[in-house]
């Protein structure tokens, strides 16, 4: 009987020994791959990155008025504020309303 049992716990150690080692090969397997998921993720966020730095590199031209140098206009018999004469005139569109 102790024969019996001290085989079955050789062959219960010796089945421990020998799993162990493909337990672990799978483990860092999957490690390996999980690691190389992770730095292609990270090689496409510093692609997006950089792709947001160039465009905020970029400054956008603001939009232009219209080009109104040299043109009079007529503001009747509005109230006016100031010189006739000024050599710049402001003037304010309101709507009150």
């Amino acid at each position: 009987m102790r024969r019996s049992l001290a085989a079955l716990g050789g062959a219960l150690l010796l089945a421990c020994a020998t799993a162990q080692p493909a337990t672990a090969q799978n483990g860092d397997e999957q490690l390996r791959k999980e690691i190389e998921s992770l730095k292609k993720g990270q090689q496409e966020i510093l692609k997006q990155l950089g792709e947001i730095k160039q465009q905020l590199g970029t400054k956008p031209t603001p939009p232009k008025g219209p080009d109104v140098s040299g043109v009079v206009f007529d503001i009747g018999d509005n109230p006016v504020l100031g010189s006739p004469g000024a050599k710049l005139t402001l003037i304010e569109l309101t709507d009150y309303q």
